[in-house]
C-alpha cells in the first residue's frame, strides 16, 4: 500500500519513528502546513511540522524556492536564531504534490496581543535588527531586494492621483539601495512569531527572505501592526528599532508605498473575512497616501537617523 505524504515524510526523517496523526493547519496562504504527531520505538511522542509550498510554478522553480528556505533555516539554526530545527528535505516528490521539508515543532502562541504588548514590541524590534545585522557572507544565495520601483508600478492604484509620484520616481537613482546589504525576513509579522509568555521562541516562514534594503522589512512590519493595532503602536515599535539601527526616512516611505500597494492588490486572495479585508483596505489606502506624500517631500539625500520618522 502506498504511503501517504505524512507517512513518507516521517520515514524520510527517521525510520525509527512512526506517524501517530497528522493535522493540516488552517490559514496558510503560500504553503500547506501539517503538524505531525510521531512516536519513536520506545513510544515517546513528539511533534514535527511538514511544509509544502503551494505553487503553480514548474517543479524546478518550486524546488529552488523551497531549498533556499531550507538552507537559510539551517544556517540560522546553527547560529542560534530561534527558528525551527530543519530535519530533512525532499526535492523530488511529484507524486506527493511537490517538494517539501520537515522541521521541529515550536509550541507557543502567535497572538501578539496576548501578553505584555510593550515588552513584545521591543522584543520584535530587537529581533528584526538582529536579522538585519547578520553578516550576509555566510548565508546561502538569496534574491536581491534593493529597489521597489519596477514592481511598484504594477501595484499602484490606477488614476491621476499617482501621476506625481510616478513622475518623481522615474529615473530617480535614489530608488536603488546603496547601503550595506542586509538579510531580510520578507514577511516579518505577528503570524510568523511564536511567543512563550513574553519570550519570543520562534521566527517562522522564511520563504520570502532576500538580501537588500532593511527598510523593506520595517515598512511591512509597520503596516501589519497598523492593521492589528494603531498608529501609536506602530511608532512605539519603530522607536525600538531606531534605538538599535538607523532609519532612512525617504526609503522607508518609498517601501511603505510598495508594501501598501502590494497588499491592496493581493489581500483579496488571502482568504480573510470580508469585513476585515475592507478594514485593511481603508488603512492601507491611507498608509499609501501618507507615504507617497513623504516620498515627494522628503529629500532622498537625508541621512539615516536613530529616531522615529513623523509619519
Amino acid at each position: 500500500m502506498a504511503l501517504s505524504l505524512n507517512e513518507f515524510a516521517v520515514r524520510l526523517v527517521d525510520s525509527r519513528f512512526t506517524l501517530v496523526s497528522g493535522k493540516r493547519l488552517l490559514g496558510g496562504v503560500s504553503a500547506d502546513v501539517f503538524v505531525l504527531q510521531v512516536k519513536d520505538s520506545k513510544g515517546q511522542e513528539t511533534q514535527w511540522v511538514l511544509r509544502q509550498n503551494k505553487s503553480d510554478e514548474d517543479q524546478t522553480a518550486a524546488r529552488a524556492a523551497i531549498l533556499r528556505e531550507y538552507e537559510l533555516t539551517c544556517t540560522l539554526h546553527k547560529q542560534g536564531f530561534c527558528v525551527p530545527e530543519p530535519l530533512n528535505i525532499c526535492l523530488n516528490a511529484v507524486e506527493y504534490g511537490g517538494p517539501f521539508w520537515v522541521m521541529t515543532y515550536i509550541p507557543g502562541s502567535t497572538d501578539l496581543g496576548n501578553g505584555h504588548l510593550a515588552t513584545r514590541l521591543e522584543t520584535m524590534a530587537e529581533s528584526l535588527t538582529q536579522i538585519h545585522n547578520l553578516p550576509v557572507g555566510a548565508l546561502p544565495k538569496l534574491p536581491n531586494r534593493t529597489n521597489p520601483v519596477p514592481e511598484l508600478y504594477d501595484y499602484l492604484p490606477a488614476g491621476p492621483d499617482w501621476l506625481a509620484l510616478r513622475a518623481g520616481l522615474d529615473g530617480n537613482h535614489f530608488c536603488e539601495y546603496q547601503g550595506a546589504p542586509a538579510l531580510l525576513h520578507g514577511d516579518f509579522w505577528a503570524g510568523n512569531l511564536i511567543w512563550d509568555q513574553d519570550r519570543l521562541v520562534g521566527i517562522l516562514d522564511w520563504e520570502d527572505a532576500a538580501i537588500g534594503d532593511p527598510m523593506c522589512d520595517l515598512a511591512a512590519a509597520r503596516l501589519e501592526l497598523l492593521w492589528r493595532f494603531d498608529h501609536k503602536t506602530v511608532q512605539r515599535f519603530t522607536q525600538h528599532y531606531a534605538e538599535r539601527l538607523p532609519i532612512h526616512p525617504w526609503r522607508l516611505a518609498l517601501w511603505q508605498v510598495f508594501v501598501g500597494s502590494a497588499a491592496l492588490k493581493f489581500m483579496g486572495d488571502w482568504g480573510l473575512d470580508e469585513t476585515l479585508v475592507n478594514h485593511m483596505r481603508r488603512l492601507s489606502a491611507t498608509f499609501i497616501e501618507n507615504s507617497s506624500y513623504q516620498v515627494l517631500t522628503i529629500d532622498p539625500k537625508t541621512q539615516p537617523l536613530f529616531k522615529t520618522p513623523n509619519f
